[in-house]
């Protein structure tokens, strides 16, 4: 399936394209009213490489092969291809020398999509070198010009040219402006999301988005052979924590304990915060025997820990356990782990209760 930038890219050229055919049918237009000096043969061959220049511009993108540039987008090429028509097509039109190279500008403009400062000054500059290649072909053709009507028609073609390559430039800065915008948007939105869902302190998820993350496991086991467990945990005598070492001391120790727990839990786990000293875990494809010997290790790891900056403390951890039941809402599973923690911490503490 195309990328959207794929995608973009062959828009662009579809429209370049259009603009092409706009040309070449002003082209037919003039051959038919007698101003072009082509035989039926070189129109064909005009038409034929529009047409085929065209169709190899969409070919490159759509099979990815513009990806080999440094310009994907091929804007420059396409510009001075498009270019190049317009002059080759004035030779043999020298009395509509004027319209048709008002065309340019036209081609000028679609340089705003992409072109910065050096583009505008390439395509100005290959501009200006048609023109005179265009000039010393009509003169060694034995054209007649009116010089004073040339020293005015040229200054004024090239002025059109700065004012349109200007114009181009701006649209062009105002665009990357716009794109610059969009992603700092976009990265202040993605932080806005993530402050939404985590815990400030503990950099864990908040209580909020484990309830929704709770909501799509119950979907998920719902719809058959799927398991998962809450473990509920709750720090023993955390107040004396608090009470010992300030609620500086306490926050640096909930931080370690959050460290812990994301390394001691799977990737396919999920722990969160869910207020003061209370943690959350679910157990994915598990069942009460595989989340008991979890968290036995759990907590046999938190006994023998050392704190950092409290060597001498020593903490120990409550745990509630319940298996999620189908099709009952998991409040209810979580209500059966809550009475499981209260019956850990009324059992005295520092163990895992099952309910």
């Amino acid at each position: 399936m195309p990328s959207r930038q794929q995608l973009l890219r062959v828009r662009r050229i579809f429209l370049a394209s259009s603009a092409s055919l706009g040309y070449l049918l002003l082209c037919w237009l003039a051959f038919a009213s007698g101003f072009m000096q082509l035989s039926v043969a070189g129109m064909l061959l005009l038409t034929s490489a529009v047409l085929g220049s065209s169709a190899i511009f969409l070919a490159l993108t759509w099979f990815n092969l513009n990806l080999r540039f440094h310009d994907p987008s091929l804007t420059l090429p396409q510009m001075a291809w498009a270019i190049g028509v317009i002059f080759v097509s004035v030779y043999f039109a020298e009395n509509l020398r004027a319209l048709f190279l008002m065309m340019v500008l036209v081609v000028l403009m679609f340089g705003a999509f992409r072109l910065d400062l050096r583009g505008f000054v390439r395509i100005g500059l290959f501009t200006v070198f048609c023109y005179g290649a265009l000039m010393a072909a009509l003169m060694h053709k034995g054209v007649a010009f009116d010089w004073h009507i040339e020293a005015i028609r040229a200054p004024a073609f090239f002025v059109l040219i700065a004012g349109v390559s200007t114009l181009g430039l701006e649209m062009s800065r105002l665009r990357d402006v716009l794109q610059e915008r969009n992603r700092d948007l976009h990265v202040a939105l993605e932080r806005i999301q993530q402050l939404a869902i985590t815990d400030e302190l503990t950099g864990l998820y908040n209580r909020r988005f484990a309830n929704e993350v709770l909501d799509q496991q119950k979907a998920l086991a719902d719809r058959g052979t799927y398991d998962f467990v809450l473990c509920l945990i709750d720090l023993d005598f955390f107040k004396h924590v608090n009470d010992a070492y300030g609620h500086a001391g306490g926050d640096s120790v909930l931080c370690q304990l959050s460290k812990i727990l994301q390394r001691l839990v799977r990737d396919v786990d999920f722990v969160a915060r869910q207020g003061g000293e209370e943690f959350l875990l679910v157990l994915s494809n598990t069942n009460e025997i595989g989340a008991v010997h979890a968290m036995e290790r759990l907590r046999h790891t938190l006994r023998t820990t050392v704190w950092e900056g409290f060597p001498e403390l020593r903490l120990t951890i409550s745990v509630g356990v319940s298996r999620y039941l189908t099709p009952e809402p998991w409040q209810t599973t979580m209500q059966r782990g809550d009475r499981a923690l209260y019956q850990a911490k009324h059992q005295g503490r520092d163990q895992v209760v099952v309910i």
